[in-house]
């Protein structure tokens, strides 16, 4: 792992404006600039990232895209990633939660190199609901050197949602951890899969999750596709939460529950990004978990969802 010699002077010192006007370094291939940004999380292209990170992102940039959401810095150097992004003039305003060491956790469970149980269970550990301050801390010193905005609370496991005590003891830790990600100048956002919406009891997960958190201290990352295969309807959720929601990823999802290009599935984008816009999102990412061709799938959805931003 690469040593960041960060210190928290540092932190407080890089500030956490978005870098403004950036020049793309190679024009757009495939549609019209999009009013609003479009932007595509860069798992994406995790695979192609890990063999040539730069060559990646400036084939990502080439498409048209202007905004990248980031794992983290990739346990990568975060001072180099902001140099390439800004080589290519792409801004990232948001990380998912990768502090140092879990990056390669996820690397190998991705892989196929650790099994689903050891996965989740790293994952678990770094999460861990006592300590997310410093979880906090660790993430804030890679965004703050890659003038990112929001910090990513990006799953909640099936196994921690199981009783109303798990679910309430996951909202105090993103309370918790909110304070603190505010404290050093940062919005924490929460980003959903399908499991939030599978009752416990009475109850829905995300509803008490919404309910239970500070609005102006959590906002929400609604991953579209998986609330589309929970049968969810994205629209009701921002008519009875505005401003709750900053960031969507635009990923769809096919009637059997498995990940599609966008267009080529049951998500409305059509019917969603205006609703979305008026509920105060401001960022729209392109997600595809783990692709078989990750280029062709992030090409296709810019030229698929740009024109409708």
């Amino acid at each position: 792992m690469t040593d960041f010699d960060l210190s928290r002077r540092r932190l407080l010192g890089a500030g956490v404006a978005l870098a403004a006007g950036a020049t793309l370094g190679a024009g757009p291939a495939f549609a019209r600039t999009p009013r609003r940004p479009l932007g595509i999380q860069l798992y994406t292209l995790m695979t192609l990232l890990d063999a040539d990170f730069e060559g990646t992102v400036a084939k990502v940039a080439k498409m048209g895209y202007t905004e990248v959401e980031t794992l983290g810095s990739f346990g990568r150097n975060p001072t180099y990633v902001h140099e390439v992004f800004q080589r290519y003039g792409l801004r990232s305003p948001s990380q998912h939660i990768m502090p140092p060491g879990l990056y390669e956790v996820f690397d190998d469970g991705v892989a196929g190199r650790i099994d689903r149980a050891t996965f989740e269970r790293k994952f678990i550990e770094a999460f861990d609901f006592d300590h997310v301050e410093g979880l906090i801390e660790a993430c804030a010193l890679q965004a703050a050197v890659m003038e990112q905005k929001y910090i990513v609370w990006q799953i909640s496991w099936p196994s921690q949602l199981q009783s109303r005590e798990q679910i309430d003891t996951l909202i105090a830790a993103l309370n918790r951890a909110a304070r603190a990600a505010h404290d050093r100048g940062f919005q924490l956002a929460y980003h959903n899969h399908d499991q939030e919406f599978k009752k416990v009891g009475t109850d829905v997960p995300y509803d008490l999750i919404l309910q239970g958190t500070d609005p102006e201290l959590l906002k929400f990352e609604m991953d579209l596709a998986w609330a589309t295969k929970a049968g969810i309807d994205p629209l009701a959720y921002f008519k009875a939460y505005p401003n709750r929601f900053r960031m969507l990823h635009m990923k769809d999802v096919a009637a059997d529950g498995s990940v599609r290009d966008p267009g080529a599935g049951l998500v409305d984008f059509k019917r969603i990004i205006p609703a979305a816009e008026k509920a105060g999102v401001e960022h729209f990412f392109v997600e595809y978990d783990v692709p078989t061709d990750p280029l062709r799938t992030s090409g296709d959805a810019y030229k698929y969802l740009a024109p409708m931003l």
